[in-house]
């Protein structure tokens, strides 16, 4: 190299690191300003929330109405309930958390034999946590399923209580057993 290829060099590298200097003074104030406009900022309270029941439109009533609360804070009011409060004796849970409850309990009393049963069946061989993680994979797709299997159940005018409970319970076992056929069936 020649001296003033390497002194050309040697400035352009200066450049750069110039304008990446001057970058990243600029990104620092930026920073500091947003840092300090987040803390002179006031949070946002909410004073007062106010509900119009009156201006409800009803159509049809089935299903629960639940303000303030979502499903799955629903599921855990219970769990956050101290054992003093005692539920009116015709309590019953909603629906689609009973469902889930039993097929929760279903899967992990039955889940891992038939896992095992049908990979015996299929000749595929399998580590010994696999089920479980199987079980815990299902269990975390069941509220989807249910209420998927909800709409199809009310598509077809099942309206009793028993009658959606039997239909959603017993559509989601069978796919519960046609999905671990296939699954297993792909493993060969």
């Amino acid at each position: 190299m020649n001296h003033s290829n390497w002194s050309a060099y040697m400035y352009d590298i200066h450049e750069c690191m110039r304008q990446q200097e001057t970058l990243i003074q600029q990104l620092i104030s930026r920073v500091d300003e947003l840092e300090r406009k987040l803390q002179n900022t006031k949070s946002n309270r909410i004073e007062k929330v106010e509900y119009h029941f009156d201006q409800l439109k009803i159509e049809q009533l089935d299903g629960t109405l639940h303000i303030g609360l979502s499903p799955q804070d629903l599921a855990n009011l219970d769990e956050d309930c101290s054992a003093s409060q005692v539920k009116p004796p015709n309590y019953q849970p909603p629906l689609k958390q009973t469902i889930q409850a039993e097929l929760n309990d279903y899967l992990h009393q039955n889940g891992a034999a038939m896992i095992r049963q049908l990979a015996s069946e299929y000749n595929v061989g399998l580590d010994d946590g696999f089920p479980s993680i199987m079980i815990q994979d299902m269990i975390k797709q069941l509220p989807g399923r249910i209420a998927f299997y909800e709409k199809e159940a009310h598509d077809q005018n099942l309206r009793t209580k028993e009658d959606l409970h039997a239909y959603i319970s017993d559509k989601i076992k069978n796919e519960i057993d046609q999905s671990l056929r296939k699954y297993m069936d792909t493993q060969r």
